[in-house]
This record gives structure tokens, C-alpha cells and sequence, in this order.
């Protein structure tokens, strides 16, 4: 499940958090799961299942301990690995005698993505006759800019601006064609906490914002180092993720040790680091100076390169060869960690069982079972999808190039994380255990002779989904929890539901193992996936047999909760509504956007799909942290004017700021 849209608990001091970006811009609704009620036995007779045999059981448990199996790399973008599992998946389907979707030569729809793999030779850091080591002394950011720089040194304190709190670190210090020295977090109090938030760090902190107040004082680089004081002597540099986060400041950007920074400060004549954090603690103003006679000179190289990805699709012919039902699931994972895994200080193998080898395995399993059934009513679609950690990759590929005709897909179906069902619910945030009262009760309610739960997300995305599910839940030793009516969430239905495609969502929830090294073959509930499988099978067969629907945008407003900042808040009050563009994240030349939140302010003024939001009033946006910084200083009510490129043509859009729900 990617976490470029769900909740995780991180620091935002300690690395730039894909979530607080999207739901400032997306604005997300929380919806807590609320339960499906029990509707009184129907008419419609169950499909005819297909009996589960031990051997099949065991097919599955093989299948997912090799997807899971650490001689697959964590099925990393750019892994052997990747590349192994998607071989694997296309020889299943063969070996169930699906066939390539019309049109198709292969199993296999390849693309490239851009990656960032490693800080490249080139990169350098000196003072002097002092010449550092670059990932040992210091090593750029990942959104760090390229280039070479030379300048004097001014230490900046915190490195912000903030004009709520009367503090500006910027004050009477000339930044111009400077490189700015400057710490982590913001002040402290006296227990080491924010002075500016009550709760975990203000906006302030993003490393990203810091490196834009220093770009916009004039600097020229901005090297960071983390406080001594009240951070357990953290010196670690902040791990370079793989993952390509673009210039999002023009500028520079290095994280360097305590060893570094007392060296600059020492040749300045300047008070050691822990002497001037705890000035500035102590006070909450600024103690900014130039260093005498200091000079550093550095450059930024990083090596990319193209990684080929690819989608592996297989096809099961139906009575109607030109409507198609889509059963998807992503195959990648997030390899050795880096950004995404919430253990970012290992370096060890993320193996994604239940992230999400499980649904893969679920997905195999489906399409062997449809295949040794009679043909369906319509044509169905297998796809496992790569790039979904990346931020939805693949299944955006497919369905924007879609290797069928995209207006003849009546539904798409996805299974994402259900390698885990048990009996107590799972919290919708990673950040904390559940707290939601609905899910309480939902659990002090379930059936003790019932099986683990199951949440469905989707259901009111076509108008007879809720009675399907409804009607599987009856028949299903599993206890279905709804987690939102409408499409938007974290994972690849959201790329169909863009495309108003109804979609289907299935998930057996968070765990302490999400996004770690640990999340393991040995704990996922075997039991639990093959009832899955018998539950998304029954959904199925009723969706094949489905009149054909259009999709219900207004469900959207309830979708599933896309997660909030690590302290609960991402400083931002605001909402426009839109839901960012991934594919091009960190290009620059604006924000291209996806879609829009139903009612939003967005939707209201017009935004739409495609478009790339390049100015906000009268200041450039370039990337989606310049529109994140917007928004955090937006007002409710606030009227913009949005500069949009639609058809290679800029259009002026005014659009009024609304208050953001959850």
C-alpha cells in the first residue's frame, strides 16, 4: 500500500512527508469505518462456489513465501527481483492458460520511470584546506538541488521565518550569494519539545521548508545539521532515498555532522552548536551572524537513471468479449527500505508479505479459479501492477495507456494488504492503535461465530455495490467493516476511480509490521486469505453478472481517510482538492493534477484532470511543496487566482479556500 497516500507516523524534522504534501493539497476527508448493517436474507441465490482443496491452500502458501522470499530483493523498483516476481506472475497465468489481453504480444505492459539511486562522485564538501567525506561527514537531501556552490557562511539558527510567532532567523543577516548553516526541528522547549506546537512540529520544521526560507533570503546552499540537545546525540545523516524527489528547492541542500558544523562554527570564532541551540531555546529569538573569514565550497551530483518497470496482464475471455471486469493487485514492494519504509535507518531487506505479496497471491488465485470455472458472463482482466509504492505507477500507466479499450472496463477490483484478518479491528492511521468509537463497537458487535474482519472501501462507487457485498458478508464466515463509500485511498483502485471507473477495495488493515523489514511470510493468516479469496470471488461473479453502472462521484466526499501529518495536524487548515499528479513528481514546471475531491473548491472552480497548477496570485509554483507552502498559509474563505496550463494554454482560475475536514 503506498505511503505517498496513507498515514505513517514520522518525523516531519526528520525527513519531507509525502503525507502532509497530499492531504494539504488533496485536503482528505476522514471517514471512520462504519459498519455494513445486516440486510435480511435475499433472493439471489449464491454463485456457485469452487471448493477450496488443501493443495490449493498450499499453491498459495508457495506462492507467497517465494514473492516474499528476501532472493527477490524486497521487490524494489530497479531489483532482479521485481523483475523475478513479474516472471513468476506471467508463468502462473500461463500456466492456467490465461491469455495476453487482445493486442498484447506478451503478458507484460513495460514502461520506464526516473529513479534516484545514488549520490553521485562528483559530490563534495570543503572549508579550507578541509576537505569532508560525502556520506560520511555530510550527504545531500534527496530533494537537494544539483549544482556547485562557493560562499561565505551565516548561520541561520532554525532556519525560520514565521510570522505568527514573531521569528525570523533571517533578520539582520545578508544572505545574498551565502551558503546558510542552519539546524533541524525549531525551538525547544525546556523538555525538548516544539516551542511553536503543541503537538509533535510545526510545518516549520519540514526540512523542505527550511531549505525555501533559505532560498527565498537569498542563500546560495543550505547546509543542516540536527541539534545536540535534546535529540539522544543523534548524529546520523538523514538516509539519501532512492526515490527521485526533485529539485523542490533549487537549491543545494546537505545534511552534515555535528564534527562539520562545530568545525565552520569554530573557525568563525563562533560558540560551539550546543551553546548557540540553547540560546536560542532559552530566549525563542534568533541569534543569527555571519562566521568571520569562513568560506565553504561543495557541489550536489546525483546519478539517475531509468528503471524498466512493468505491469503483468493476463486475460479470461467472457461470454461479452467487449465489457471487462479488472481484478488487480500490486506486486512491488519497497526493496531495502529508504523512503516509504518506517524503519528508514535499516538497511534491510523489506520483504512485503502482507504489503503486498499477499494480494498478489490472492489475485493468482482468483484467476486460476475463474479459469477452471464456466466462462463468465464478461471478460476479466488480471493485472498485477508495479510502481504502487512509488505513488500508483503502474495502474496509472494502465489505464491512461490502456492496453484495452479504458470506456469498456465496467469495474475494477483491488486487493491490497489481506494477508492479515483477525477478529480486532485495525487502526485506519499506523500513527496509533484504533481510538475510532465506530470501530469499538463494530468490534464488540461482530459475531463471536464469525470469522476476522475484512474492510471494503468503494462500495458506493456504483449503486448495486453495497447489496453485492452485503450479500457476499452474508454468505462469508468474514466480518465486512465499511472504510469509505467513495474511490479516492491509498492504492490502485484510486488510478481507476479517477477515470470514474467503480472500484472495490479490500483490506484486512494495518499492523505494527506495515512498511517494515518485518512484515514477514511466517504472519500472515493463510485461513484468513483463502476466505478472502472465496469473499472477492463471490463479489466478483455478482459484478461479472452486474447491469453495467456509472460511477457515483458523490461518494467520493466519503472516501477512505488518506492519513494526516505525524503530529496529528499539517499545519495546514485549508483545503483546494486536488489529488497530484506522482507520475511527475519532483520535474517541476508546476503541479499536474489528477483529478479533484468532490465539492471541493477545486471541483467547484473547474480544476480538472490534466491540468498544472503553475502560479498561485502572483507566486510561482514549481513543484507540490510550493503548493503545499501555499496552502499552509491559507485562510477558509481566501479567494486565488490559480494559474493553470490546460492544452498547452494558461488559463486564469479563481478558487475559494475551504476549511479541511479531518
Amino acid at each position: 500500500m503506498s505511503d505517498r497516500f496513507f498515514g505513517a507516523a514520522r518525523a516531519a524534522a526528520t525527513a519531507t512527508t509525502w503525507v502532509s504534501l497530499c492531504v494539504a493539497a488533496l485536503g482528505c476527508n476522514s471517514h471512520p469505518a462504519a459498519a455494513v448493517e445486516k440486510q435480511p436474507a435475499t433472493a439471489h441465490a449464491a454463485p456457485a462456489p469452487v471448493a477450496t482443496t488443501q493443495s490449493e491452500e498450499a499453491d498459495a502458501k508457495k506462492t507467497l513465501y517465494f514473492l516474499a522470499s528476501d532472493e527477490l530483493e524486497g521487490r524494489g523498483v530497479g531489483t532482479a527481483g521485481l523483475d523475478r516476481a513479474a516472471d513468476f506472475i506471467a508463468d502462473d497465468f500461463r500456466e492456467r492458460a490465461l491469455k495476453p489481453p487482445p493486442g498484447m504480444k506478451d503478458y507484460f505492459q513495460s514502461f520506464e520511470m526516473t529513479t534516484t539511486t545514488q549520490v553521485g562522485p562528483n559530490t563534495s564538501l570543503a572549508v579550507g584546506e578541509r576537505t569532508f567525506t560525502a556520506k560520511e561527514d555530510f550527504s545531500p537531501l534527496s530533494f537537494s538541488g544539483e549544482g556547485s556552490f562557493k560562499g561565505p557562511v551565516v548561520f541561520v539558527g532554525y532556519a525560520i521565518k514565521d510570522e505568527k510567532h514573531a521569528y525570523d532567523d533571517f533578520a539582520g543577516v545578508d544572505l545574498k550569494d551565502k551558503v546558510a548553516l542552519a539546524m533541524r526541528y525549531e525551538p525547544h522547549d525546556a523538555k525538548g519539545n516544539s516551542r511553536f506546537e503543541k503537538d509533535g512540529w510545526s510545518e516549520n520544521a519540514a526540512l523542505w521548508s527550511k531549505a525555501k526560507a533559505a532560498k527565498e533570503a537569498g542563500a546560495i546552499a543550505l547546509l543542516l545539521v540536527t541539534p545536540e540537545t535534546y535529540h539522544g546525540g543523534d548524529d546520523q545523516l538523514v538516509p539519501f532515498a532512492r526515490r527521485p524527489m526533485g529539485d523542490a528547492s533549487k537549491l543545494p541542500v546537505l545534511h552534515i555532522r555535528h564534527t562539520v558544523a562545530n568545525e565552520l562554527l569554530r573557525r568563525g570564532g563562533a560558540p560551539d552548536l550546543k551553546t548557540l541551540q540553547a540560546k536560542i531555546d532559552e530566549s525563542i529569538k534568533p541569534a543569527s551572524f555571519a562566521l568571520a573569514d569562513v568560506e565553504v565550497s561543495g557541489q550536489v551530483d546525483l546519478e539517475r537513471k531509468k528503471a524498466a518497470v512493468k505491469n503483468v496482464v493476463a486475460y479470461l475471455p467472457g461470454e461479452k468479449r467487449d465489457e471487462y471486469v479488472v481484478i488487480g493487485a500490486h506486486y512491488d514492494h519497497l526493496g531495502r527500505g529508504g523512503i516509504g519504509s518506517l524503519s528508514p535507518k535499516s538497511n534491510e531487506i523489506h520483504n512485503g508479505a502482507d504489503d503486498n505479496a499477499s494480494g498478489t497471491t490472492a489475485m493468482l488465485e482468483l484467476a486460476s479459479r475463474f479459469a477452471r470455472g464456466p466462462t463468465p458472463e464478461r471478460s476479466l482482466v488480471f493485472v498485477a501492477f508495479t510502481a504502487e509504492e512509488e505513488g500508483l505507477l503502474g495502474s496509472q500507466k494502465f489505464v491512461e495507456q490502456c492496453p484495452l479499450p479504458r470506456s469498456q472496463i465496467v469495474a475494477m477490483l483491488n486487493l491490497d494488504m489481506v494477508g492479515r484478518i483477525r477478529s480486532t479491528p485495525s487502526s485506519v492511521n499506523i500513527a496509533a492503535p484504533p481510538t475510532s468509537n465506530t470501530m469499538r463497537e463494530q468490534a464488540a458487535t461482530a459475531p463471536s461465530e464469525r470469522g476476522g474482519i475484512l474492510y471494503v472501501g468503494g462500495s458506493g462507487t456504483a449503486k448495486d455495490f453495497e447489496p453485492i457485498v452485503e450479500r457476499a458478508d452474508e454468505r462469508s464466515p468474514l466480518v465486512v467493516r465499511d472504510i469509505g463509500k467513495g474511490g479516492l485511498g491509498p492504492s490502485d483502485h484510486m488510478s481507476f476511480a479517477l477515470k470514474k471507473i467503480p472500484v472495490l477495495f479490500f483490506f484486512s488493515g494495518l499492523h505494527a509490521d506495515y512498511h517494515r523489514p518485518t512484515d514477514d511470510a511466517d504472519k500472515i493468516n493463510y485461513d484468513g486469505l483463502e476466505q478472502v479469496v472465496g469473499f472477492v470471488q463471490d463479489v466478483a461473479k455478482q459484478v461479472i453478472a452486474m447491469p453495467r453502472e456509472q460511477y457515483v462521484s458523490s461518494a467520493d466526499a466519503s472516501s477512505m481517510r488518506l492519513g494526516g501529518s505525524p503530529s496529528g495536524s499539517t499545519g495546514t487548515s485549508v483545503t483546494l482538492g486536488v489529488v497530484p499528479d506522482y507520475s511527475n513528481f519532483g520535474e517541476g514546471g508546476g503541479v499536474r493534477i489528477s483529478g479533484t475531491s468532490p465539492d471541493s473548491p477545486a471541483a467547484k472552480a473547474g480544476l480538472r484532470e490534466g491540468d498544472t497548477i503553475v502560479k498561485w496570485n502572483d507566486r510561482k509554483i514549481d513543484t507540490l511543496y510550493d503548493l503545499s507552502d501555499v496552502l499552509a498559509k491559507g485562510k477558509v474563505g481566501q479567494k486565488v487566482k490559480l494559474g493553470v496550463i490546460r492544452e498547452k494554454k494558461l488559463v486564469e482560475i479563481e478558487a475559494t479556500l475551504a476549511k479541511r475536514s479531518g
